[in-house]
């Protein structure tokens, strides 16, 4: 009887413990291989699926192909992007990082135990852009010959067919000669009958019409005209004013110039602003040592915040760094090989005992400056335009 007791607790204890290790993981916990080519990406095998990525957020949507490979076991996930331009450079971490995600969020089934993950970017500034859009996406490798959806296809068509003819049928038996022969009768009569005698049409229709029609149209819709069109003016202009932005990056006056991602004239300049825009109370300066908020940054190659990111233990205070970070100036933007390019900035902002204030701490930028690339104004990289 024991012995059958202790069989029936460690089969218990084993299916509890199975789900826990098939949960799924998440992006953190996933390691990348990197590669690059200079040409289309070609894949390794026939047995594959390919399904397009997508950046932002909200999940992929799902395809028969990928349904049909949810049971199958996954090999290999490799995701291919292109980079066509230097400034791509900037943008690569977050925007795999979301397509990643996203193929997480859609397909969870596909990240199992053996599964390797590859990073494959097709980079060539001289390579064709188009050509690489149509080899983009994941090609997620199976063990096995992949299953051919037909189900989906067969189901669709049917209901389709049925709807179509009564929809048609309806408005042709509605729309028939009854409407326009009411009409006729009351107020037309003379005209019907002039158009058969092609005499009696010339002499009361241009004469008693012209007059009635002309009267009550001329003054009335001159009036509103003008009065219409005095409001929509100023609207165009307004939207108008809103669209000034730099399309094209700037060069330098060096064409080896670099410069950091800095904001003013450096990490003081950044300093200062937090601690001027987030004043403490004796009260809030005791609680404000279990504030601290993960704070990421996406600089516009003209120095304006792209996209800012606030995570953190405590929404409030989070919210409140975002309303902050809205407000400040443009950052001067980073430069490379002497243009202005995209970058990224990360910080960690806590309370600092010091100076009693919330300050930025692990600064760390994306391209990563070197030691040569001073923080400088944009009229001593770029000049004066």
């Amino acid at each position: 009887m024991m012995q059958l007791l202790k069989s029936f607790l460690f089969i218990v204890l084993f299916a509890l413990c199975m789900p826990l290790a098939g949960q799924t993981p998440t992006f953190e916990e996933l390691e990348f291989e990197p590669d690059s080519v200079k040409t289309t990406y070609k894949p390794a095998g026939k047995n594959y699926v390919l399904i397009r990525s997508k950046r932002g957020s909200g999940g992929l949507n799902k395809t028969p192909n990928g349904d049909a490979i949810v049971s199958s076991e996954v090999t290999e996930i490799v995701l291919v992007f292109s980079e066509t331009e230097a400034s791509a450079l900037a943008d690569r971490e977050t925007e795999n990082r979301e397509r990643w995600e996203n193929l997480l969020m859609t397909y969870p089934e596909f990240f199992q135990f053996s599964t390797t993950y590859k990073n494959v970017c097709q980079c060539n500034l001289n390579g064709d852009a188009e050509a690489f859009k149509k080899s983009q996406g994941f090609y997620v490798y199976v063990n096995g010959p992949v299953p051919k959806p037909e189900e989906p296809v067969a189901s669709t068509p049917p209901p389709v067919k049925t709807e179509e003819p009564p929809a048609v049928a309806k408005p042709t038996k509605a729309v028939e000669p009854p409407a326009p022969v009411k009409p006729l009768k009351s107020a037309e009569k003379e005209i019907a009958v002039a158009d058969n005698t092609a005499v009696k049409v010339k002499e009361p229709v241009p004469v008693k019409e012209a007059p009635a029609k002309e009267v009550p149209k001329a003054p009335e819709p001159v009036a509103t005209q003008t009065q219409e069109e005095a409001p929509e003016t100023p609207v165009a202009e307004t939207r108008v004013k809103k669209k000034p932005a730099i399309v094209k990056a700037r060069r330098a006056k060096d064409n080896k110039a670099c410069r950091p991602a800095c904001y003013g004239y450096g990490d003081e300049d950044l300093y200062l602003f937090f601690k001027d825009n987030i004043p403490l109370t004796k009260k809030q300066k005791r609680k404000a040592k279990n504030w601290i908020a993960q704070v990421r940054l996406q600089i516009h190659f003209d120095g304006t915040i792209k996209k800012a990111i606030v995570t953190g233990a405590n929404e409030e205070f989070n919210k409140k760094v975002e309303d902050i970070v809205k407000s400040m100036n443009p950052w001067n933007c980073a430069v490379k090989s002497g243009l202005a390019v995209k970058s990224e900035v990360r910080f960690t902002l806590k309370f600092d005992k010091e100076s009693k204030s919330m300050k930025p701490f692990d600064i760390v930028a994306n391209p990563k400056p070197s030691a040569k690339c001073p923080c400088v104004s944009d009229s001593e990289m770029f000049g004066s335009d």
